[in-house]
C-alpha cells in the first residue's frame, strides 16, 4: 500500500520535511535552498525561488504546487515561512491539493495589522503603541511590514516615511519597547489552544537589519504571572481568529508582562525545539488539529509531560564567500548538530545563511549556558569550511 504523501513549502523546509518523514509520510519539499538534509528527508525537491533573494517566486511556487497535485496519494500541502509576502498563494485553490492550515479568514485576522491589533485591544492584551500612518516625529518608532518574516521586515522609522509608500495597509509603525524577545509555540483547534512551550528568541543586528531573527532556545522557565499572561493572550487570539494547527506568538517581556508583537499563523522555526523523540511528530499533530481533532485536555497534557531538555538553534551566516565542498557536506552531516547543510557545489555568499547549529542540554540548563554552547558550535563552522576546502584542493 502506498504511503500518503505531503507537500511542504516555504523559504526553508528542512524542519518540516524531517517532521513529515518522521510521521511516516512521503515528502515533497519546495524551498529556496534544497539543503542536503532537506533532500535527504524528501523523496522530491523542487526550487521555488532564488536563495540570494530570500523570497518565494509566486509563479514558480504555484507551478510546483500544481505539479505536486498529480502525485498519487498526496494529502495536501503545508505552508511554512515566506508566504506572508505572497498571501494570494494561500488563498488560491489547487485541484487535488488542499492546503492544510489556517483558513484565509483566520490568516487575515492575525496578519492584517488593523484587524490584529483591534483583537488585542478588545481583549485587553498588551502591545506596543501601533499606528498605520507614519508618526510626525520618527524617533523612537519602528517601521514594520505585515508581509515580512524573520525580523527582516523591521527597521527604524525615519522622516522620509510617507503614507504614499503604502496603498494596501502593509506597513505599520510601532513605538520601540524594551523587553526580552520571546515566543510561544502553540497548537490550536479554532476555539482553544495548547501552549507547547515558551522560548527565548535570539535577535541581533545583521547588516542593515537591526532585529534579525537568529535562533531560539526553549522551553524556558518563566514565572506564574508571565505564563498566565501568555496563555491568556494565546487563548483570546485563537478564539477571536479561529486559528488552527501549529502557530507561534512573538512577544516582549520584562519577566512578568507579555507585550504581544505578532502571530506567525503557520508552523514556526521553534517547532524544531520540540519535534523530537519520544513525542509524536509535530507536523502530524498539526494535520490532525487542522482536520478537526480535539486537543489534549490540560489534564492529559500534564499526565504525559516530563521535564524536557532545553534545546537551542542558531543560524550561522557566512563571514566570507565559500564554495561548498563534498568534504564539508560530509563532515557537517557527521557532527549531528549541524543542519540546513548546503549541497556540495553550491556557492555561499558572505552575509547569507550558511547552516544552522543546535544544542540539547539537560532540563533546567540556563539560557546563558545554551547560548554559549550554540556560539561555540557556530564558531567551529567557518574553520571547518576552510579546512574542507583546503583538503579538497590538496586532493586534486
Amino acid at each position: 500500500m502506498t504511503r500518503p504523501a505531503i507537500v511542504v513549502a516555504g523559504l526553508s523546509v528542512r524542519m518540516l520535511a524531517e517532521s513529515a518523514r518522521r510521521a511516516g509520510w512521503r515528502v515533497i519539499a519546495l524551498d529556496l535552498f534544497g539543503d542536503s538534509d532537506t533532500r535527504g528527508a524528501a523523496q522530491r525537491w523542487h526550487p521555488v525561488g532564488q536563495a540570494a533573494a530570500l523570497a518565494l517566486d509566486p509563479a514558480r511556487t504555484r507551478a510546483a504546487l500544481e505539479r505536486a497535485s498529480d502525485v498519487p496519494g498526496v494529502m495536501g500541502w503545508i505552508a511554512g515561512s515566506g508566504f506572508e509576502a505572497c498571501p494570494a498563494l494561500l488563498h488560491a485553490e489547487i485541484d487535488g491539493l488542499p492546503r492544510i492550515g489556517n483558513a484565509p479568514q483566520a490568516w487575515d485576522a492575525v496578519r492584517t495589522p488593523d484587524h490584529f491589533f483591534a483583537i488585542l485591544n478588545e481583549h485587553g492584551i498588551a502591545c506596543p503603541e501601533t499606528r498605520m500612518e507614519p508618526p510626525h516625529d520618527a524617533s523612537g518608532w519602528l517601521r514594520k511590514e505585515a508581509s515580512g518574516t524573520g525580523g527582516w521586515h523591521i527597521r527604524l522609522a525615519n522622516v522620509s516615511d510617507a503614507p504614499a509608500h503604502d496603498e494596501h495597509g502593509n506597513h505599520y509603525y510601532q513605538r520601540i519597547c524594551t523587553g526580552r524577545p520571546m515566543s510561544a509555540l502553540f497548537l490550536a483547534d479554532g476555539r482553544h489552544a495548547q501552549v507547547l512551550g515558551i522560548n527565548e528568541q535570539i535577535v541581533a543586528r545583521h547588516g542593515e537589519h537591526p532585529f534579525a531573527w537568529r535562533g531560539a532556545i526553549g522551553p524556558v522557565q518563566v514565572g506564574e504571572r508571565l505564563a498566565h499572561a501568555v496563555h491568556h493572550a494565546v487563548q483570546a487570539i485563537v478564539a477571536a481568529s479561529g486559528l488552527v494547527g501549529l502557530n507561534s506568538l512573538d512577544f516582549l517581556s520584562d519577566g512578568e508582562r507579555c507585550v504581544v508583537l505578532e502571530v506567525n499563523a503557520r508552523p514556526s522555526a521553534t517547532m524544531a525545539l520540540y519535534d523530537c523523540e519520544p513525542h509524536a511528530p509535530l507536523l502530524a499533530r498539526h494535520v490532525r488539529a487542522c482536520q478537526g481533532e480535539a486537543l489534549e485536555t490540560p489534564e492529559e497534557a500534564r499526565a504525559t509531560t516530563h521535564a524536557p531538555p532545553v534545546r537551542g538553534q542558531l543560524v550561522v551566516f557566512a563571514q566570507a564567500d565559500h564554495a561548498v565542498t563534498p568534504a564539508f557536506e560530509d563532515q557537517a552531516r557527521r557532527l549531528g548538530w549541524c543542519h540546513d547543510i548546503p549541497v556540495a557545489g553550491n556557492a555561499i555568499a558572505a552575509g547569507t545563511p550558511l547552516c544552522t547549529v543546535s544544542a540539547t542540554c539537560a532540563p533546567g540548563t540556563s539560557v546563558d549556558a545554551v547560548r554559549a554552547a550554540l556560539a561555540a558550535r557556530a564558531a567551529a563552522i567557518e574553520p571547518l569550511m576552510k579546512v574542507s576546502h583546503e583538503r579538497s584542493y590538496a586532493c586534486r
